[in-house]
């Protein structure tokens, strides 16, 4: 195999993708679920740890939205990186 060569399967990528893609649509509703839940208990909870617990579930929900933001945005990166591959190809093939 030569080291100069890019190799890919573009059906491959695409399905690895749509992976990506169904993973991030899952985490973003676990986080709706999880947003949810905390507000249901949150109102339900007070005294003194109140505010601290509201700010502990801040500090879960949070990570959680920017992790299905990142798994999205990488199969992105990753479906526009083989979206250019393929059109190089066209490109030098048609000369």
């Amino acid at each position: 195999m030569d080291p100069n060569t890019i190799t890919y399967q573009a059906g491959a990528v695409e399905y690895a993708t749509g992976t990506l893609a169904s993973a991030s649509a899952a985490l973003e509703q676990a986080q709706a679920d999880l947003v949810n839940i905390n507000n249901l208990l949150g109102s339900v909870m007070h005294g003194q740890f109140h505010q601290s617990y509201q700010e502990a579930m801040l500090n879960i929900e949070r990570p959680l939205l920017h992790l299905a933001q990142t798994v999205g945005l990488h199969g992105q990166v990753l479906n526009a990186i083989t979206a250019d591959a393929m059109a190089l190809d066209a490109s030098l093939a048609a000369g």
